[in-house]
């Protein structure tokens, strides 16, 4: 396997931001061999005390997206602190502002200074909404993002407020997809520059398939949200719930033999008979607990797998692959 653990080796990276997507896109850079410096404001990244707190007084997620990083605490009010960043940015390759739109110039950092100090500097801005947005200035967090986006109407039934922070993790990420192709930008022209990307713009690329519908005028496709017998969620005996996503024929079949019901498998894709067929399965998922189920399952490669609690998924697996590198 290749090993990319060290291809940033050499590289700085200085990350002004708080909470997740910063963070999440300087922690990504260092994993793969940057150095980080972490600018805190005085009293620090909100995150870091946020509840529940871990036994050092963190929260876990802060303590986990922060691990590898130096750390400087400079009150960029101040003359004596904004020198210090200065000269931490004359020998960086990377800057990550998380701030406001326009709050990083105030300060006294602007584009064209930070670039006059080192021309080959990346500027790497993560907002709430792009420029050009009427909401580019305004305060928003992941749920407004996934608001904005459509996303929490795609799915079927009322909106509900998510239990994952979609639009915070995908725009740390896309940021750091922007830094990689930025330092390739910059080992062909020498030049730094600035570049932006939004916790909007990453909620937008999530629901694409929805929107790209609703651009075309065309209603939202119902095959992946529940509306499916093959593709949707199943409560078990014990009250767990299996995952259901046998999509593909072949795998409906092997789910509907296991089930001992082969008469259902030509029935897979039949719209009017839907709500029959899923009252049918749950009624069959309700018979066994979910340990029974995947102790079927689990050989048959079916698309079937267990609905997991947070403390569950922790440990299905070394935690040396939560970033794959």
């Amino acid at each position: 396997m290749l090993q990319l653990s060290h291809v940033l080796n050499g590289i700085t990276v200085i990350e002004i931001a708080s909470y997740i997507p910063g963070p999440l896109c300087a922690a990504i850079l260092a994993q793969l061999g940057a150095t980080v410096i972490k600018i805190e404001r005085p009293g620090g990244d909100p995150m870091r005390t946020l509840p529940p707190l871990n036994e050092a007084g963190e929260h876990p997620l802060f303590a986990f997206l922060n691990r590898s990083k130096q750390f400087r605490t400079l009150d960029l009010r101040q003359p004596a602190d904004r020198a210090v960043l200065h000269d931490l940015v004359r020998s960086a390759d990377v800057l990550i502002d998380g701030l406001r739109p326009g709050a990083l110039e105030r300060l006294g950092f602007s584009d064209r200074d930070l670039l006059v100090t080192n021309p080959r500097l990346l500027i790497v801005s993560i907002s709430g909404a792009p420029s050009g947005h009427p909401r580019r200035y305004e305060a928003l967090h992941d749920l407004n993002a996934q608001a904005l986006a459509g996303i929490l109407t795609s799915g079927a039934g009322v909106p509900q407020t998510p239990g994952v922070h979609v639009a915070d993790m995908v725009s740390g990420l896309m940021a750091a997809t922007s830094v990689l192709a930025g330092l390739l930008a910059r080992s062909l022209s020498g030049r730094g520059g600035r570049i932006e990307t939004s916790m909007l713009t990453a909620a937008r690329w999530l629901n694409a398939p929805a929107l790209t519908l609703a651009l075309a005028g065309l209603q939202s496709d119902d095959t992946l949200n529940g509306h499916l017998a093959c593709y949707r969620l199943y409560k078990t005996a014990d009250d767990r719930y299996l995952a259901v996503a046998a999509l593909e024929p072949h795998f409906w079949q092997r789910v509907c033999l296991a089930l001992e019901r082969p008469d259902l498998v030509p029935l897979q894709y039949e719209r009017s008979l839907q709500s029959t067929l899923i009252t049918t399965l749950a009624n069959i998922f309700r018979q066994r607990s979910l340990h029974e189920w995947m102790a079927i399952f689990e050989p048959l490669d079916a698309c079937v797998s267990p609905v997991l609690t947070p403390t569950e998924a922790a440990y299905d697996g070394p935690l040396n692959i939560w970033f794959g590198i």
